[in-house]
């Protein structure tokens, strides 16, 4: 059945005269190509309907077989590039992070007679650095000519602090550090995500989302192995305390990888001069893969962007939500507080068995993001909200069979599904506005970590630890809030889509960004013709 698409007039691609198969019940479905100015964009036949009962199945379902073959071989070259990149980012930001929290349990606690809350505030110094470059860092990556060099150049400065770091002499200097490392690890997080959602379709992020955010886990727990072996091997080499040279050995492994996001990282589609790996006519498919699933090239950023932003439900929801989450976190990345507390465990213990946590939260963040976009996203968040909030009642309790009590901080392990649904669920009920969603999920981090940044000295005083009442009660609250809030959101989100207010938004600011495109070239065709009659 041949079909004439035609788009409004721009900078937006023109369709081509396309052919489609016909869909009749279970039929094979071809891989027949959209083509937009001679470049293939993607299948031009819907994907085959699948069985809730063989949903599992879909998580193996990388690459699509109703996808063209043009647009195969870009997804595993971004998958071969861009997402292994933005891992190691991730691990190197989690690795240099988690390391204060491996020394800290592993002497330097003793060493620099640190003293009641000063713990607490090694978080709280970093999380000022972090809100105050946030949404700055989130507006800077939304530009194009800037995207592609701003990620390398925070990471090379965090990986150097990291090495200054294992000449830490008292907690005021492990505050200035830390603050120093808030400020350049700002772009890891939402930078990555953002990033991802610049490259891959909606029903394509939510996986990579979920491999990209188990490696913060996978960088916790070799903290604590590399801690570890660091006691065990490296203590009073060269005069130095094991707790120093962990510091030194992150930053061995930070560094190369910062210098390498100089030469790999693309930035954004629209990015140019484009990146050496990237053929000139495998941009232009990945420009027009993301035009076809509705996310729309960078704007100004201004009124029309504010306007987006707080005229509509979303930025409200999106903050509260992660906010309440982000709350109930902290407590988490603790085991180690509670394993030393015992008594009975060696140092290398004390590092090594709080990692079954983060290897908890490795198999569930790449396996429960899998099944959005197959399952409606609400049923994977709850699945993992519902054990979230049994874990904090277990731990509120308290007193339980000890097997029970490591099983219970193991299942803290669920935090890591949330993160890489809540964000590229944001992303996508935001994807008719780059600057907005910038914006958006660069407040979502300021506002959740500026309630973080006292929130964990107040309610989880490490002088309460490990059985922190005030706290499990608080997390247990909150958990049902966050979950709450989100199934609100779907609700909300689900109901403008029935509405068709979401498309006729994107087709108003459209129209409205055009006819101000067009004034202004009037304006200055008019400025012209009156300078030359002078």
């Amino acid at each position: 059945m041949a079909t004439e698409q035609q788009r409004k007039t721009g900078d937006e691609i023109t369709v081509e005269a396309t052919v489609t198969q016909e869909i009749n019940g279970d039929e094979p479905v071809g891989s027949h190509p959209v083509v937009k100015n001679g470049v293939v964009v993607s299948s031009a036949t819907k994907k085959p309907k699948q069985s809730l009962k063989l949903a599992w199945l879909y998580i193996f379902d990388w690459y699509p077989s109703h996808y063209s073959k043009e647009e195969i071989a870009l997804l595993k070259k971004q998958d071969r590039i861009i997402l292994p990149l933005i891992c190691l980012l991730f691990f190197i930001k989690w690795l240099d992070q988690s390391n204060i929290t491996n020394a800290y349990n592993s002497g330097m606690k003793e060493d620099l007679n640190i003293k009641g809350v000063e713990y607490n505030l090694f978080s709280t110094f970093y999380n000022i650095g972090y809100m105050i470059l946030e949404i700055p860092s989130m507006m800077i990556i939304s530009r194009p000519h800037l995207a592609r060099w701003y990620l390398p150049i925070c990471e090379t400065l965090w990986s150097i602090i990291t090495f200054i770091q294992c000449r830490n002499h008292s907690s005021q200097m492990i505050f200035g550090m830390r603050f120093l490392m808030g400020l350049f690890e700002t772009p890891a997080a939402t930078g990555s995500l953002y990033i991802l959602s610049s490259w891959y379709r909606a029903d394509e992020v939510f996986k990579r989302a979920g491999v990209w955010y188990v490696s913060s886990n996978i960088g916790a727990a070799f903290g604590g192995y590399m801690q570890a072996a660091a006691h065990a091997g490296l203590d009073g080499k060269l005069g130095m305390e094991g707790w120093r040279w962990v510091f030194i050995v992150d930053g061995i492994i930070s560094l190369p990888i910062a210098i390498a996001g100089f030469f790999l990282f693309p930035g954004l589609p629209t990015t140019n001069p484009r990146i050496w790996w990237l053929k000139e006519s495998e941009q232009k498919l990945a420009q027009a893969r993301m035009q076809d699933d509705g996310v729309r090239k960078s704007g100004k950023i201004g009124k029309r962007m504010l306007k987006r932003v707080f005229t509509h439900w979303h930025f409200y929801f999106a903050v509260v939500t992660y906010t309440s989450f982000q709350l109930t976190t902290w407590v988490g990345g603790q085991m180690g507080i509670w394993v030393k507390s015992t008594g009975q465990y060696s140092v290398e213990l004390i590092n090594i068995l709080p990692t079954g946590t983060q290897l908890m939260a490795i198999v569930c963040g790449i396996l429960v993001p899998q099944f959005v976009m197959v399952y409606p996203i609400w049923m994977p968040v709850l699945f993992s909200g519902t054990i979230l909030l049994f874990s904090n009642i277990c731990l509120r309790i308290w007193y339980i069979p000890t097997g029970m009590k490591f099983a219970t901080w193991f299942l803290m392990g669920f935090n890591s599904c949330i993160t890489p649904m809540l964000f590229p669920f944001v992303h996508l009920i935001m994807k008719d506005d780059n600057e907005a969603k910038s914006f958006t999920t660069g407040a979502m981090m300021t506002i959740g970590w500026a309630f973080f940044t006292w929130y964990n000295v107040v309610v989880f005083p490490v002088t309460e630890g490990p059985q922190w009442t005030r706290g499990f009660t608080a997390s247990i609250c909150l958990c049902v809030v966050w979950v709450s809030l989100f199934l609100t959101g779907y609700v909300l989100w689900q109901r403008d889509i029935r509405k068709g207010l979401y498309k006729n938004a994107i087709e108003e600011e459209e129209n409205e960004e055009i006819l101000n495109e067009k004034m202004e070239h009037a304006q200055a065709d008019s400025s012209h013709i009156e300078e030359k009659k002078k």
